[in-house]
């Protein structure tokens, strides 16, 4: 009884541990039609803003041209730290109807190469400024990548469809 009693302490001390260092998993907003996958990190919420309103989550997929449109990925946690920074990445990439590449940008956080904190790294977020040459009436798929320069395996990978009005 007492082997047994170990037996299931070890087990479960081994399931806790790595638990929670690896998240892995899938989100999406019937709304907006955001989709989600994780890998590595942990994500609490997705969602899409429209312009400078940080906190008023779209219910639609309809942009209007020439508005930015954001896309907020929050209660992030697994970056590895290094000297108590964290060092994010994001890659944007959007495509038209055809699969064209109309914008490839391998990371909005270049700047960052001496880290952030890890709580500013907690929500993260890409803005895009719609306009030429896209149109209005026409739908583009938007790709946000956010990674972590440390640790490769480590990725929110976001996606949408916009309708441009």
């Amino acid at each position: 009884m007492k082997n047994k009693l170990i037996l299931i302490v070890a087990l479960s001390s081994i399931f806790l541990t790595t638990s929670c260092q690896f998240s892995k998993g899938f989100k999406q907003d019937l709304k907006t039609g955001l989709k989600v996958s994780y890998n590595g990190f942990a994500v609490e919420e997705a969602y899409l803003t429209l312009n400078e309103e940080e906190t008023k989550k779209l219910t639609s997929n309809k942009i209007p041209l020439g508005s930015k449109v954001n896309i907020w990925a929050s209660g992030i946690k697994n970056f590895k730290e290094e000297n108590g920074r964290v060092f994010p990445g994001c890659e944007m990439i959007l495509t038209n109807k055809n699969g064209e590449k109309l914008l490839n940008i391998p990371d909005l956080f270049s700047d960052k190469n001496d880290g952030i904190s890890k709580d500013e790294a907690t929500a993260l977020n890409a803005t895009l400024t719609t306009g030429k040459p896209m149109i209005a009436g026409d739908i583009y798929n938007l790709k946000t990548r956010f990674f972590d320069k440390k640790s490769t395996e480590n990725e929110i990978v976001a996606e949408v469809d916009l309708a441009m009005q």
